[in-house]
């Protein structure tokens, strides 16, 4: 199932300020809240003005999906954070040990 745009989402234009965006991500949270609004559905549509504020309102992630779409450009799909390296993360895991101390006595995996 292909996501609407969130530009769309928000009815916002692709050149829209960061005030912009927050004001209009407040009027659809509110209009779409599951406190607020019983009718079926709205949950969904919550959910939906939510993940489009998310990305939308962080520039870094915004720049990517100005740039992408919903596809990641490591082509493992949605947004990702540090812990999609493109596959790095196992290498560096292999060679630094990925940051966890091992207990010496627990049985090791063969």
């Amino acid at each position: 199932m292909s996501k609407r745009d969130y530009y769309e989402i928000l009815g916002i234009s692709k050149d829209a300020s960061k005030d912009e965006i927050k004001k209009a991500y407040r009027k659809l949270a509110r209009k779409y809240h599951p406190d607020v609004n019983k009718e079926e559905g709205t949950d969904q549509k919550f959910k939906e003005v939510k993940e489009a504020y998310e990305v939308l309102g962080n520039e870094q992630k915004r720049s990517q999906y100005d740039q992408f779409g919903h596809a990641n450009p490591q082509g493992q799909g949605g947004f990702g954070g540090a812990e999609d390296f493109g596959g790095f993360g196992d290498i560096f895991d292999m060679f630094f040990g990925g940051g966890r101390r091992r207990d010496p006595n627990a049985p090791s995996s063969g």
